[in-house]
């Protein structure tokens, strides 16, 4: 996986109320921005400006500086990048401004379609690769899946992979037919925005055009802990798409069902299911020498059929 060493955004705060600035670096900070400077009034700024050779995205507030100062400093240097922050700016759209300028823009524009469905899950091996694997088969779909992956399950389905940097013109070239992206992991989904690692990249044309998503956990209190984080951060999201919670590998014995009663709490009213473990169902999904093999009736293949059943196309 390709990572970035260096911070990922400049960033120089000019804001009047120290509260506000406060909440703003806590924000910036949590998204890995990097805050070279703050600036304390306008002379200050511009002192800092003279000495700084690098480009810079200035995040500041009206009350700061009078439109004359602030017209000045955008001539005076043409490397810097002016976010204004107003109070009822909320966070998620503070973060959609930065990810205009910490990502090249798209070769093309990328809308959602209810025929992809991006296939995503907690950090653990929680399989999510198996069930698109299954929902692709199932539903006579495309898997799409990236090379920057650790190796996938062998599936009947059709796979194509790709590069991270080749996902926007697949996805705009896509025809009618579903489509199931194997999306990888996630434990906070408003981080990929301003994030420029080959992960997050796909992560974020995945999720910016996904009709549905899927979000797979393993049945144990790790993944558990991962879904409570990530239920709570997708309520962030500004008209996600649809999405169902699948929580995979569960055991029956009292263990399992105490997992089982943590999941439907953290779930709450979004769409879920409970996919049981089942090595065989694993094993025969590759065994393409005995396709009706799959599909005998097991409690794993009727719940990847409930899923397959909630998509659109």
């Amino acid at each position: 996986m390709l990572e970035i060493g260096e911070p990922r955004l400049n960033l120089i705060t000019a804001i009047s109320n120290s509260d506000q600035e406060e909440k703003i670096a806590a924000l910036l900070h949590s998204q890995g921005c990097n805050i070279i400077y703050r600036a304390l009034n306008t002379d200050l700024l511009a002192t800092f400006l003279v000495s700084n050779h690098s480009k810079v995205n200035l995040i500041y507030t009206q009350d700061f500086m009078s439109s004359a100062e602030l017209k000045e400093l955008s001539t005076s240097y043409a490397g810097l990048r002016l976010i204004q922050v107003t109070e009822d700016l909320n966070s998620q759209e503070l973060l959609k401004q930065l990810a205009q300028i910490s990502r090249p823009p798209l070769l093309h524009q990328l809308t959602r379609a209810n025929n992809l469905v991006a296939v995503l899950g907690t950090p653990g091996s929680p399989g999510i690769s198996t069930i698109t694997n299954h929902l692709a088969v199932f539903k006579s779909a495309q898997v799409i899946a990236a090379e920057h992956h650790n190796l996938r399950p062998q599936s009947r389905a059709k796979v194509e992979t790709i590069l991270a940097s080749e996902l926007d013109k697949k996805l705009a070239a896509l025809g009618s037919g579903l489509a199931i992206i194997d999306a990888g992991t996630s434990v906070a989904l408003t981080k990929t925005i301003s994030d420029r690692r080959i992960n997050a990249l796909w992560l974020s044309h995945s999720l910016a055009c996904a009709g549905n998503l899927i979000y797979v956990l393993s049945a144990n209190d790790n993944g558990i802990s991962y879904l409570a984080e990530f239920v709570s951060d997708f309520k962030n999201l500004l008209n996600p798409p649809p999405i169902f919670y699948v929580l995979n590998q569960q055991r029956f014995d009292r263990r399992g069902q105490s997992i089982q009663s943590k999941f439907l709490e953290v779930v709450g009213n979004y769409p879920s299911f409970q996919i049981p473990q089942d090595h065989r169902s694993i094993r025969s999904e590759a065994d393409a020498a005995r396709p009706n093999h799959f599909w005998r009736s097991t409690t794993f293949n009727k719940q990847i059929q409930k899923i397959g059943n909630q998509l659109t196309c």
